[in-house]
């Protein structure tokens, strides 16, 4: 059968792009279909900006900082105005290389309009059908707006708008304290704000190991921000232009007064309008399409990568899963993801990362033989740079291999590559040991771990031993 290509790729985010330029690039005939802005989420209203975001507060925050080490300033204006400038700018910067101009000339066809699935090889695009043998769907997702009584009545942000502010809000409430709420609400604080945080879950940093949440709440609380964990979102009301937040916590009620309000309350896939019922593909009780090990969905013929399938919202992961795909259409390997070794960073300050299994869930699956935290009080490094509070933590198999990573610290994001190859090469703790690190350095704490698990796992009978033979 001729088709009008050879595979047509919906969504021109982080997945579609890698999938389209690198079938593209190895001479199939691709067509892209996008409904709004080239580059998604990520570049537009995610990592992106986000970061360009929380270079401005951290440096406001260094600013404030800056007497401790002998400095002494003030910061006389925060010029909301000038500094979404700059985010936009940095978005333009990095906006060509997504652009349809360039994709056209890697050869992509690209289309402008909404995409509804009709089977495993048609669909429409503005009323016009077109075909392909394969088509991999990778929409992306987008933040929830649960149904607060209150709110849809009520001017609020989320991560899609919240870079289009020209004034600093006085007192932000964040819904949420998840990585989006958590990053944006100590830039804002940062910056000069209040800040309150208000979750359901009873600390922060839920999906990473529990030392982590105790910490972080204790470092930001001692920066001005206010934590409402624990609590039940009731209700949301705003007049004449102040809005209050009234929640149930420890059986008490309490309003909480803004005047600017974001939601962070987790992301859904962006599915309305595929038609995925109609054309058979089986989504999760989430929203969230199926796909098995080799991103396949439950169509022949359709895959899904990226946030829209999950299980992680990385751009990132988006790419790996781009990447699978890419192996199992175009070459027929039999490609399968691993999440063995996944890695994730909260770009707070301190920055929290993360790379394969927590010491919990390692223990939950029967895999867990030890672990070790060393604190970076004990790096030279961390102390010259001020970088405490922060540690290390590799939690090991019953092998003594490392299963897993979290690190928390100034360049933790930067640090976790180390362990997520250590990890994928299922190297043991100690290997890191004989690695010569340069001095001074904070990734000289892996060798510090390493060395305290060799000591750590030295029998009474072999340190005698040891003694006998010096």
């Amino acid at each position: 059968m001729k088709y009008d290509h050879q595979i047509i790729v919906i969504g021109g985010g982080s997945a579609g792009l890698v999938v389209a330029a690198g079938a593209a690039g190895l001479g199939a005939d691709v067509a892209l279909v996008e409904r709004e802005k080239m580059g998604g989420e990520c570049l537009n209203s995610g990592c992106v900006p986000s970061k360009a975001f929380l270079r401005c507060a951290h440096q406001a925050a260094e600013i404030r900082d800056s007497a401790e080490f002998g400095i002494r300033t003030t910061i006389d204006e925060i010029d909301m105005e000038a500094l979404m400038q700059r985010v936009s700018c940095v978005i333009g910067e990095i906006e060509p290389h997504d652009s349809a101009e360039r994709f056209r000339s890697l050869g992509v066809c690209v289309i402008k309009g909404e995409a509804r699935i009709v089977d495993a090889h048609h669909l429409r695009v503005s009323e016009k059908e077109i075909s392909a043998k394969y088509i991999v769907i990778a929409t992306g997702s987008e933040a929830l707006v649960p149904p607060i009584k209150g709110l849809s009545g009520t001017p609020y942000y989320t991560n899609r708008n919240i870079f289009s502010l020209k004034k600093l809000p006085a007192d932000l409430v964040v819904l949420g304290g998840g990585s989006i709420g958590l990053e944006l609400g100590q830039g804002f604080s940062h910056l000069g704000s209040k800040v309150t945080v208000i979750d359901m879950m009873g600390r922060l940093f839920m999906r990473d190991d529990t030392e982590v949440g105790p910490l972080m709440e204790r470092v930001m609380r001692g920066e001005g921000m206010e934590f409402h964990l624990g609590a039940k979102i009731l209700e949301v009301t705003q007049n004449d232009g102040s809005g209050v937040v009234r929640i149930e916590k420890e059986k008490m009620i309490l309003d909480i007064p803004f005047d600017a309000l974001l939601v962070a309350l987790g992301r859904g896939a962006v599915t309305d309008g595929l038609g995925l019922n109609d054309a058979g593909i089986a989504v999760d009780k989430r929203g969230y399409i199926i796909t098995n090990d080799r991103q396949q969905t439950s169509v022949p013929g359709i895959y899904a990568c990226g946030d829209v399938c999950g299980p992680y919202q990385f751009t990132h992961m988006a790419g790996y899963q781009a990447g699978i795909v890419l192996r199992n259409i175009i070459f027929k390997f039999p490609a399968r993801v691993d999440y063995s070794a996944v890695p994730w960073v909260t770009f707070t300050r301190p920055e929290v990362a993360h790379a394969g299994y927590t010491e919990e869930t390692a223990k939950e699956k029967g895999l867990l033989g030890d672990s070790l935290l060393c604190d970076f009080a004990e790096n030279d490094r961390a102390r010259t740079e001020g970088d405490a509070p922060g540690f290390i933590k590799i939690v090991m198999d019953k092998k003594g291999r490392i299963i897993g990573t979290t690190i928390v610290g100034r360049k933790a994001g930067e640090m976790i590559a180390l362990s997520v190859m250590a990890i994928g090469r299922k190297l043991k703790a100690t290997c890191f040991m004989n690695m010569v690190m340069p001095y001074p350095t904070e990734s000289e704490i892996y060798g510090l771990a390493s060395r305290n698990i060799a000591k750590k796992s030295l029998k009474p009978w072999m340190k005698k031993v040891i003694r006998m033979i010096i």
